[in-house]
């Protein structure tokens, strides 16, 4: 593993971590690996209770450790100089301090609602979506939803949160879809219906099997579109009608390999979404990278097999100025920007790198996965994943440096890496027994989200759905 103890950070609570306690100390955890044996590794001698900074109040980027159930927030640091681009840690949340009834929990992705009041956390080892108050940093709502809870995301007007549920993964069983009652006014939220994909009458008439639903975002004429998956070939696409709460269309993998990102357009009636599959050094397959532009009108795709100039295509992310649809590849590290008036590449649109470790060989790359803008317009800030990777191929999604990366809008360039749990705070011997599912839980960085707080003169809003 190769680290770069030279390289400029950004705030970590007041620059460090308590300090990581010696392998094979005791400590009031079980110390147990994977297959229920001692390890000599233990995950509470490498929590962290790291000191907080003051942060300026403009924005915060909610970026989710599933590796450790964290949740760190930063700010742009109050006493930054002019042209300092550094963040402070201003509020960290322990997931498991939560009081929540599941041996692991995993916060996978975040959305906000319109108002960024809440936070609406979706959880896959714990199966549930955890709702926050973004104000006060406070669990209001912890809510069964299932195994394999991947995404949920607040509809436009915060009526209701929809759910993406995988499921049980074994052959021939079928996920879910899941609405959750939002009454954002007295901070109260339920489920109050489901889609059992498996009982559609939609993906059975058109053989979609298995039907493991992944992402979803919101169109103007109030259905949503769901990537299916995870993996590439049970890719596809279902679309929900809300007002009957129902699949309306499903797509199979042969129609739409669609497995990962889902945005809408801001004010046209198309809708984005990608389809990635990691390189197989081994069978000599290349892997895919591609996004979709599909008309929501006339039901249709107008594009298809967009070249994202990499490998595993994954998140995308607009731009506040509504020029420019950035997307990423997790297993190269790279990635492409799309005109969305065009819905092609623009000229001199390819990204080099989204994290500080590029290589060609992927095994000593970063692995970006999720991207959201900051609304001043300055920086789009990507988490990138850790080197014992909780969910994705471990060939594509095994990276180095686990944080969120800061690009630079305006030169689409890697400015720098805030890392709130630093890696090299493990050992390395830490690190291979981790990896060997003998030792700690490392750092993964997966879900990332920015809350708006101070307002921001923007042409589009900094998240979907948009209004």
């Amino acid at each position: 593993m190769r680290m770069d103890a030279t390289r400029r950070r950004f705030l970590v609570g007041s620059a460090t971590v308590s300090a990581v306690a010696l392998a094979g100390c005791a400590g009031d955890g079980d110390g147990d690996d994977d297959n229920g044996e001692e390890s000599e590794f233990d995950d509470e001698d490498y929590d962290i209770d790291p000191d907080l900074e003051e942060g300026d109040g403009s924005y915060e980027v909610w970026a989710l450790d599933q590796g450790r159930d964290d949740i760190f927030i930063y700010e742009p640091a109050a006493d930054a100089d002019d042209g300092d681009d550094e963040f402070a840690m201003t509020d960290y949340i322990d997931v498991n301090d939560l009081g929540i009834d599941a041996d692991d929990i995993v916060p996978h992705m975040i959305d906000f609602s319109s108002d960024y009041a809440y936070a609406a956390i979706a959880c896959t080892a714990g199966g549930r979506t955890l709702v926050f108050d973004t104000e006060e940093k406070e669990l209001v709502a912890d809510i069964e939803t299932g195994p394999s809870t991947h995404m949920a995301a607040f509809s436009p007007g915060d009526e209701y949160i929809t759910v993406d549920v995988m499921g049980d993964m074994e052959d021939g069983h079928y996920g879910s879809i899941v609405r959750l009652d939002a009454d954002t006014e007295n901070g109260e939220f339920e489920e109050v219906d489901r889609i059992e994909l498996g009982e559609s009458d939609e993906v059975s008439d058109n053989e979609v099997e298995p039907a493991h639903p992944i992402c979803h975002q919101y169109t103007a004429d109030g259905r949503s579109l769901h990537t299916l998956g995870p993996e590439y070939g049970n890719a596809g696409l279902v679309i929900v009608d809300h007002d009957e709460f129902e699949i309306e269309r499903a797509y199979t993998q042969e129609e739409a390999p669609t497995n990962c990102g889902t945005m809408p357009h801001y004010e046209d009636e198309k809708f984005y979404l990608t389809a990635g599959a990691p390189s197989d050094p081994d069978e000599g397959e290349d892997g895919v990278g591609h996004y979709y532009v599909y008309d929501t009108a006339e039901d249709e795709f107008i594009l298809e097999e967009g070249d994202t100039e990499g490998v595993d295509a994954h998140g995308f992310w607009f731009t506040p100025d509504g020029e420019e649809l950035w997307i990423l590849n997790r297993e190269t590290n790279d990635g492409v920007v799309v005109d969305p008036e065009t819905d092609e590449p623009v000229e001199d649109g390819y990204i080099e790198q989204y994290g500080p470790d590029q290589d060609d060989d992927p095994a000593d790359s970063d692995a970006p996965d999720i991207m959201w803008s900051s609304p001043d317009g300055e920086y789009m800030f990507v988490s990138l994943r850790g080197p014992d990777p909780v969910s994705g191929d471990p060939h594509a999604a095994t990276g180095i440096t686990p944080g969120f990366s800061v690009m630079s809008i305006e030169d689409r360039e890697y400015v720098d890496v805030v890392e709130p749990h630093p890696i090299d705070e493990f050992e390395d011997e830490a690190v291979e027994a981790a990896q060997d599912g003998d030792g700690p839980r490392l750092p993964d960085f997966h879900g990332l989200g920015v809350r708006v707080v101070d307002e921001f003169d923007t042409e589009i809003e900094n998240s979907p759905g948009f209004n």
